[in-house]
């Protein structure tokens, strides 16, 4: 019986280790730093639309017990460090949500979560567009407008459809395209 062999194949293993390392690498170079926050908090998921993981905690402090969970994100945590001016931070860490599990989806799985105080959003896409290009080695991104996004691929202007005509748009053949884009909020 082969029942305690780990599902992961040892080339996977090094490709994530690999992968990993590279993150941590983009992060430094940018002087940005990793932090660790913690999972198991006093309170669950603050986002309607997720459900926490919770256990109960017995010991010191609790004698009579209490309800703790598993972070769903780090955000949280990590806008805390942000408000109490630790500068531009990045975690790798364990998520967690209840409810959801499919194919490609695992109820526990790994996050990357970043703030930089100061960037703003056309940095942001900058940031986001050099960690793709560095990790996962996709060209440069295409930088589109959302109306342009839009019309592209759906042929509609969102600053003038109606809800119903937003429900009811459908990308004209496929929507697949090999070009990433960074979409702005920005007009026209």
């Amino acid at each position: 019986m082969n029942d305690w062999r780990p599902t992961a194949e040892k080339e996977a293993l090094r490709q994530r280790a690999e992968m990993l390392a590279t993150l941590r690498g983009f992060f430094a170079e940018r002087e940005v730093m990793e932090v660790e926050t913690p999972l198991l908090c006093a309170r669950g998921a603050s986002d309607p639309h997720l459900e926490s993981f919770s256990s109960h905690y017995t010991g010191p402090g609790a004698p009579s017990g209490r309800a703790v969970y598993l972070q769903t994100s780090p955000e949280f945590a990590m806008k805390r460090l942000v408000a109490a001016g630790s500068g531009p931070i990045y975690q790798i860490c364990k998520a967690f949500r209840n409810g959801e599990a499919g194919r490609r989806h695992n109820p526990e799985f790994t996050l990357l979560e970043w703030y930089r105080p100061g960037l703003d959003y056309h940095g942001l896409m900058d940031e986001v567009d050099d960690l793709l290009q560095r990790v996962l080695q996709t060209p440069p991104a295409e930088r589109c407008s959302y109306a342009a996004v839009f019309a592209h691929y759906l042929d509609l202007d969102p600053h003038a459809a109606t809800i119903e005509m937003m429900r009811n748009a459908r990308p004209p053949g496929s929507c697949a395209h090999r070009t990433a884009c960074l979409m702005t909020a920005m007009p026209g």
